[in-house]
């Protein structure tokens, strides 16, 4: 009885949140850090190094107490093939997708964050400062870092309870990460579409590809013609431009997907298959330490 409720408190359900729980808790200390800082830093230098080291080094800390072997391999290179042409119709979903949810948020009076927002308080400003610092800090390290973090660690770790579990639970902590409440759906989206691909493809590589695209948007691309375009066109126009645009865009998705699988079927297996999802639901969201995540993000989202 001891041994099972010792492998119990070592599994990922109950280790996960917690590496979850430390890395939000180091990003928002990193936030304190940065307002320390004095005006002769270099503020994007300084948000580049903070990232690696609230998400990349806890990653690696994590892999070795777990006596460097996670609950499934890491998928890092891609298995059966480069998946091109699924990561362009991935591309076309995604951003078809955020114009769409942008949309319901304008048309409702809302505002939608960045993506990359987290530290929009201290890299507000980029007078003086190259593309380059821009794009390392704001571009590329965030999505190398989350990407091994979230569809790296995370899914990895909680594939064991099946895949759709992983999706899912990767793309919550996705979300939490961000703190926003308000923009949690548009958080959620590109979380889950980001784990699918990752599901598919069997690596992070695509997902990370996607990362850079989405952050390259948010960094260089105004929202603002979507609102001239509402302006001048009428919503219900293109709302359903926004829609049948998605829609096709999905349709080549889920093609491309039955494409992917079929061609897995006709190849030996090269791993286990994980289990069903739904046979482990009250283990993954109903684990203590998973709770805790949970409770503590709506609790600091609401009231501080």
């Amino acid at each position: 009885m001891r041994e099972s409720i010792k492998e119990k408190i070592k599994s990922p359900a109950y280790t996960t949140p917690l590496l979850v729980i430390f890395v939000i808790t180091a990003m928002q200390a990193s936030k304190f850090a940065l307002s320390t800082v004095g005006s002769e830093t270099n503020i994007f230098l300084a948000v580049g190094v903070i990232q690696l080291i609230v998400l990349a080094l806890p990653c690696m800390l994590y892999y070795l107490l777990k006596g460097r072997k996670l609950q499934e391999p890491m998928f890092i290179v891609p298995k059966g093939g480069t998946h091109i042409l699924f990561l362009i119709f991935s591309a076309l979903l995604f951003i078809s997708g955020m114009l769409l949810i942008k949309f319901f948020y304008f048309v409702n009076g809302g505002e939608v964050a960045s993506l990359v927002n987290f530290y929009k308080d201290f890299s507000g400003s980029t007078d003086g400062t190259s593309h380059v610092e821009i794009i390392l800090s704001l571009i590329i390290i965030p999505a190398f870092c989350e990407e091994f973090f979230f569809r790296g660690i995370v899914f990895s770790e909680y594939r064991k309870y099946g895949t759709g579990n992983a999706i899912i639970v990767s793309a919550l902590c996705f979300a939490m990460l961000h703190f926003s409440i308000e923009n949690m759906v548009i958080y959620l989206f590109t979380g889950l579409l980001l784990g699918f691909v990752t599901a598919v493809t069997r690596s992070i590589i695509p997902s990370i590809i996607l990362h850079l695209l989405s952050n390259t948007l948010s960094i260089y691309a105004s929202d603002a013609f979507l609102r001239v375009t509402v302006v001048k066109n009428g919503a219900f126009f293109i709302g359903f431009v926004l829609v049948m645009l998605t829609g096709v865009a999905c349709i080549l998705f889920l093609s491309r997907v039955e494409s992917i699988f079929y061609a897995y079927s006709e190849r030996p297996q090269i791993e286990s298959i994980p289990p069903k999802s739904r046979r482990n639901l009250a283990k993954v969201f109903l684990s203590p330490t998973f709770l805790i995540l949970l409770v503590g993000f709506i609790i600091f989202s609401l009231y501080l």
